[in-house]
């Protein structure tokens, strides 16, 4: 199956955030390498929030 590279981002930052959010991670290397990535995504999730932010003008 071919996913939209947009629906496997967003894929993508649920499963971390369920993973970060809802497991106790123990091991210091698996939650650096978590919030590494999660902090990638920040510049889609801004871009995202400033396409809402215009929407509703």
């Amino acid at each position: 199956m071919i996913v939209d590279p947009r629906a496997q981002a967003w894929i993508d930052m649920r499963r971390l955030r369920n993973q970060m959010v809802h497991e106790y991670v123990e091991d210091p290397a698996v939650l650096a390498s978590a919030l590494t990535a999660g902090h990638g995504f920040v510049p889609v999730l801004e871009g995202v929030a400033q396409r809402l932010m215009q929407a509703v003008k």
